[in-house]
């Protein structure tokens, strides 16, 4: 049958001796008076479609570090923690406690940074302190 342009199915002839005869159809009758059963050619089923793929999570995105402007000759009043012996340090500890609001460096102490309650910045320094505040 499938050589046979013409032939869209085969059937099962109970009273031929159970012989197979090919049909030119195309139509398919749900009944037979005499107990015939027919077959077609099925088209392939279309293959189901893959799953889209679960979208990746966004990252989350990196906190960004805080920009830090520089006061020359100023100062920040109260001390708020500990000095270190960088900026970057002292940085680091002031943006993790909630009574700094700036880093003074003091030239008259080894150059220590220092956390500082602040906020308001003085900018008239008598020692030539350098402060930091987040802009």
């Amino acid at each position: 049958c499938l050589k046979n342009s013409r032939c869209n199915g085969i059937t099962q002839e109970p009273y031929n001796s159970n012989r197979y005869t090919q049909r030119v159809g195309p139509e398919i009758h749900d009944w037979s008076p005499t107990g015939e059963t027919s077959w077609t050619v099925c088209e392939e089923p279309e293959p189901e479609p893959e799953p889209e793929p679960e979208p990746e999570p966004e990252p989350e995105p990196e906190p960004v570090a805080p920009n830090w402007c520089r006061h020359e000759n100023s100062f920040l009043y109260s001390y708020a923690g500990p000095s270190f012996n960088s900026l970057d340090e002292a940085q680091e500890a002031c943006l993790k406690n909630s009574r700094c609001n700036g880093i003074t460096q003091e030239p008259y102490n080894s150059n220590r940074y220092t956390q500082r309650v602040g906020p308001e910045i003085h900018d008239w320094s008598p020692t030539g302190e350098t402060s930091w505040t987040v802009c």
